[in-house]
């Protein structure tokens, strides 16, 4: 034992010598010798005392104590072990996270365990060093000693992750990771807000937006981002005061108008939107999205003949461009000019053959020239492109209707509801056809359809009340002409066919109430002239007399009125008023000898029997066959001869 303790001395010494930095550390030779003879001698794993590093040039020596700090920028070798394994025979070393499985004498660079760290850690955020990295110092195999590294994730580091990545996921987490460890940064806040924008995600790029201009409050390009973000969200009010901001900055920003316009069309702010387009054309008259854009406006105000001056100079710029076209064509067919419609139809529809919408509006054109055959065909070749639009289904049976093509109409309303079998003035047209057609039953299916959907529709309330009523079920006619009425209907007939239905029923009061409520409404000859026959009926004289007298009204010349006015007062005793009566009735129908023969009655009555005597004179004239008035006449005579001898 004795010559290997003096082998290891010796070897010790020399080491010493040649090699005096690797054991300049060490307080006592003592302790090396005794750490070279349990290696040595008895064979224990050799002990570490350093490693020496070049670090970015720089020559470091990390102690068991140490630890090693790296961030992105970093490259570093080891190239040194100081150990008691003599000139570093079995000694290997591993960088966790980085390198190869010997790392001894390698270039390495920081960078490399950053990117390990992000790419195969779960829990990073909020952390700026990883000391569970070590470098591993290895004797054949076995672990000697541990050094930590620290390592340093910086902002920049983050930024770099989210500008390699399209996962815009990894990216919102990178960026907020930046963010974290730098929040004064506006060009970070920029692109978290971006991403954010780019994603859909608009409350969070407002959010981040906002943070951004609080740092750099007059960044034009942050300001014109957040209004597209308030503009994309439907916040219009915040895009306008965004866009003032814009031109506070930059007074002469067509683009900043141009927006604060597009922000009040969406509120329907019209007049604004309009100020704001040409304010932004009076700074940029050659932009056509911007004359498009208040060719709408002046569509949603109504101003047709200025949309469409805009739409033509769009056109003027753009001959091509076919929403132009379709919108001047449009514009033109809600100002009734369907030559122009027509004609700007029929363009767009020869640059986009297979645009169903446009045949379909080409047809509405046609129609409005009462051009049947062409409105039809553009409806058909619409349906070839798209069969399956249920409002060019109802366009073209509203055609076929038109042209008294029935059968037609009604198999295009059915395909409306086989596409759409909520659609209700479908239902309707289908109903109204069968009530014109008396297909009652059939008509009656549809309308209880309807009034189930639609509870609160009078005109369905009420066909059904026609419809029972046809069918004698005056009953169920009664209770749908009420609730027709009940649910707003202003149709005078309603009344009267809910009275006429009440008198089938013999509820004859009611069907006098009704009455009375249509004629109020709407005065007819012959329901007037009902209601005064009920009430002479009745033995209420003023109340017939009331209706008759409105005849008059209606028709000054009609003798049968003032002869029935001359009744009821026959009736009442008014003997003056009745002669009075008949006698008018008589002026404008001198042929009608019943007023004559009344009028004779009247006069005798009041001892006037020459006047009397002529009446039934002319009454028998005129009708040889009224025995009453050939009665008379002789009567008048011997009534006029005792009044002479009296006298």
């Amino acid at each position: 034992m004795l010559p290997a303790l003096a082998l290891v001395v010796v070897v010790m010494a020399a080491g010493w010598i040649f090699f005096p930095e690797k054991y300049s550390f060490l307080p006592k030779v003592g302790q090396r010798l005794v750490n070279g003879f349990s290696f040595l001698v008895l064979g224990e794993p050799p002990h570490f005392y350093y490693v020496s590093i070049e670090k970015n040039g720089q020559e470091l020596m990390l102690k068991p104590v140490d630890s090693l700090e790296l961030s992105y920028k970093d490259e570093f070798v080891i190239k040194d072990v100081s150990s008691d394994a003599i000139f570093g025979r079995g000694i290997a070393i591993d960088v966790e996270g980085m390198g190869t499985a010997n790392d001894y004498g390698v270039l390495l660079r920081g960078i490399e365990l950053i990117d390990h760290i992000v790419q195969k850690e779960t829990d990073v955020a909020g952390r700026t060093g990883h000391e569970q990295y070590r470098i591993m110092i290895i004797y054949k195999g076995k672990e000697i000693a541990l050094l930590p590294v620290k390592v340093n994730i910086l902002p920049q580091d983050w930024l770099r992750y989210a500008r390699s990545t399209e996962n815009r996921k990894l990216q919102i987490e990178y960026l907020k990771r930046a963010i974290a460890m730098n929040d004064q940064d506006p060009n970070v806040l920029k692109m978290l807000a971006g991403v954010y924008a780019r994603s859909g995600l608009l409350e969070e790029a407002i959010v981040q937006y906002r943070r951004a201009l609080e740092i750099a409050p007059n960044d034009l390009n942050v300001l014109e981002e957040l209004s597209k973000c308030y503009m994309t969200a439907k916040r219009y009010q915040q895009a306008v005061e965004t866009g003032r901001a814009i031109l506070r900055a930059s007074p002469r920003d067509a683009m900043a108008f141009m927006n604060i316009a597009l922000a009040y069309s969406g509120m329907e702010q019209w007049e604004k939107a309009i100020a704001n387009y040409k304010e932004s054309l009076q700074l940029n008259p050659n932009n056509p999205l911007g004359r498009f854009k208040l060719g709408e406006a002046y569509e949603k105000t109504n101003r047709l003949a200025a949309a469409i001056d805009e739409y033509k100079t769009v056109l003027a710029k753009l001959p091509t461009a076919l929403h132009a076209m379709a919108a001047l064509a449009g514009a033109a067919l809600r100002a009734g000019n369907y030559d122009e419609a027509i004609k700007w139809y029929t363009q767009a529809a020869i640059k986009q053959p297979r645009n169903a919408s446009l045949r379909a509006n080409l047809g509405l054109a046609y129609g409005g020239k009462k051009l049947w055959k062409e409105e039809i065909e553009n409806y058909r070749k619409s349906l070839a492109l798209d069969p399956n639009d249920p409002v060019v289904h109802f366009n073209l049976a509203t055609a076929y209707e038109k042209g008294k093509q029935e059968a037609e109409a009604a198999a295009e309303y059915q395909k409306v509801l086989a596409l759409k079998p909520d659609d209700l003035d479908a239902l309707q047209r289908l109903a109204d056809m069968d009530l014109r057609a008396k297909r009652f039953p059939q008509a009656i299916k549809r309308y209880e359809r309807i009034v189930k959907a639609a509870p609160t529709k009078p005109s369905s309330y009420g066909n059904l009340g026609f419809a029972y009523g046809e069918l004698k079920k005056y009953p169920q006619a009664v209770e749908h002409y009420e609730k027709a009425i009940k649910t707003g209907s202003r149709d005078p007939q309603l009344l009267y066919n809910l009275a006429s239905a009440y008198e089938h029923l013999g509820k004859t009061k009611e069907a006098i109430r009704e009455y009375e409520k249509y004629v109020a409404l709407h005065p007819t000859v012959p329901v007037l002239n009902l209601l005064a026959e009920y009430y002479v009926k009745e033995k209420q004289y003023d109340g017939a007399l009331k209706y008759y007298k409105k005849i008059t009204d209606l028709d000054p010349k009609k003798a049968a009125a003032y002869a029935a006015i001359g009744y009821v007062y026959t009736l009442k005793g008014d003997v003056d008023k009745e002669i009075d009566y008949y006698r008018l009735a008589l002026r404008y129908d001198p042929e009608d000898d019943a007023s004559y023969l009344n009028l004779g009655i009247a006069y005798e009555s009041k001892e006037m029997y020459a006047e009397a005597y002529r009446s039934y004179v002319k009454a028998y004239e005129l009708n040889p066959d009224a025995n009453r008035a050939k009665t008379k006449i002789p009567q008048m005579r011997i009534r006029m001869l005792e009044k002479k001898y009296k006298e």
